[in-house]
């Protein structure tokens, strides 16, 4: 069941998530350093006041929703009113804030206000397509905002916006994204229906995960504020490329991954116990190492060619370097995140979750301050990796005495030696540059990797390919 949701996101969120590579692309043949330095800083500053703001109604919903699937609509009431009210409360936050913003940087915090509230809007909907398991619903949603941003953002760079255009056609493509799916539930939703205690549980619930989400965020995007402060928009820029890139990129794959098997999980936990749940975990971190480590090796091997395929000539020698330290950090925030922070989760108990992510953010807000002058850009690189390795290192030990998570199946170790011969093999044919050596390399991993699974039948992949098989043999003989 795993694998058949996978792949039911795979489109939800794999269309979407080419379509950010190819903006990401087309954004640094259109924009200095300098513009994409600004609008990166201002997606990391909405970014973070969605994940202490919002966030917690955004987890609330897709914990408690399985759960209250057959009469959901005081779930929904409370965490719609509940929204309202802190839109009204950021409203007047940012009023005071543009007040006492420099005029120069005025149109930041103007165009950052809606962005938030379309932001925390849009995840909402999401989750709660993704918590009454409809992938179609939230791949198209997902499709239509990134599309219409791409198109509207080139086309208000164009004719002159610059980083502001691009803010703009993000605010203009999550609206669009957000007319049928809103206008099908408030025919149906009732404020009235508000329920205090409710609200109660969603916070201590929520609460705490807010706080350890933003905390998280920061320290994905503290090296940008602090990047701009020590040294330049520009330079901020040049990171934000290269760390958006590889970042996404892995991301987005295990992302997928956790879409289709957490609310298994809760279902499993909800429905069958303790045991049932086990089971599905170890199918989710075999999952997210089976995806994820060729991916974070493939992107370190060839890191040199895809920067000079997919970015701008002003971006392509840092991000050749950055792109390997990036690919580590993003593989242990995904596994940390993915995984070892569930135990906090089903657990119920995601206070302890919030030491392991503050003692993470002093990390890396320590090391940046120290790294970053001596060493730039890779020192930024240097202490994302550093923080990210503490935080899951605790997350493990602090966790595991809340819920015991599986340990590492038998198969960890075949995945891990797939990458690895995978790897080797890129790295023979990584001096190779061009589109055409580019897509020569990407299918030889993929390749190889896939042979060396079956040989190994790694995560059961000799029984999965017969079925996939068989399957596609039956379709074709009816």
């Amino acid at each position: 069941m795993l694998w058949r949701h996978t792949a039911s996101y795979l489109l939800a969120r794999g269309v979407p998530g080419l379509v950010s590579l190819l903006a990401i692309a087309v954004y640094t043949r259109l924009l200095a350093p300098e513009q994409y330095g600004q609008y990166a800083l201002v997606i990391a500053g909405v970014g973070l006041a969605n994940k202490l703001v919002f966030e917690w109604l955004r987890l609330g919903l897709l914990r408690f929703l399985p759960a209250m699937r057959e009469r959901p609509d005081s779930l929904l009431a409370t965490i719609a009113a509940t929204y309202l009210g802190l839109v009204i409360t950021t409203g007047a936050a940012g009023a005071v804030a543009l007040a006492l913003t420099d005029p120069g940087s005025r149109w930041l915090v103007a165009a950052g206000m809606p962005l938030l509230w379309i932001q925390a809007l849009f995840d909402l909907e999401l989750e709660r397509a993704r918590g009454q398991l409809l992938p179609k619903r939230y791949g198209l949603m997902a499709v239509t905002r990134v599309c219409l941003a791409l198109a509207l953002g080139v086309l208000f760079v164009l004719v002159g916006f610059g980083a502001l255009g691009l803010l703009l056609a993000l605010i203009v493509g999550m609206l669009v994204a957000l007319i049928l799916p809103l206008t099908a539930e408030l025919r149906h939703l009732r404020l009235a229906r508000f329920d205090p205690a409710l609200l109660s549980r969603l916070s201590r619930y929520g609460g705490p995960l807010a706080v350890t989400a933003a905390l998280s965020f920061l320290i994905g995007s503290s090296d940008r504020f602090l990047i701009g402060w020590l040294l330049s928009d520009a330079a901020v820029g040049r990171y934000a490329v290269a760390y958006d890139l590889t970042s996404f990129s892995i991301g987005l794959l295990l992302t997928i991954v956790n879409l289709a098997a957490y609310p298994l999980v809760v279902r499993a936990l909800e429905d069958h116990g303790l045991e049932r749940a086990r089971q599905q975990l170890t199918a989710s971190s075999t999952a997210l190492l089976a995806v994820g480590l060729p991916a974070a090796i493939g992107l370190i091997v060839l890191a040199r060619p895809l920067a000079g395929l997919l970015l701008g000539a002003q971006f392509q020698a840092d991000a050749a370097t950055l792109i390997p330290l990036i690919a580590v950090a993003a593989l242990l925030r995904d596994l940390k995140a993915y995984y070892f922070d569930l135990a906090f989760h089903l657990g119920r108990n995601t206070l302890g979750q919030i030491w392991v992510t503050l003692a993470a953010a002093c990390v890396s807000i320590g090391l940046n301050l120290w790294l970053i002058p001596r060493f730039g850009l890779v020192g930024a690189a240097c202490a994302n990796i550093s923080a990210y390795a503490v935080a899951l290192v605790l997350s493990w030990l602090l966790g595991r005495r809340v819920f015991a998570l599986p340990r590492p199946s038998v198969d960890s170790l075949k995945i891990a030696l797939a990458a690895l011969v995978m790897g080797g093999g890129l790295w023979l044919l990584a001096g190779a540059t061009g589109p055409l050596a580019v897509l020569a390399q990407v299918v030889v991993g993929a390749l190889v990797y896939a042979s060396m699974m079956l040989i190994l039948d790694a995560a059961n992949a000799r029984r999965h390919l017969r079925r996939f098989l068989g399957r596609h043999h039956q379709e074709g003989t009816s």
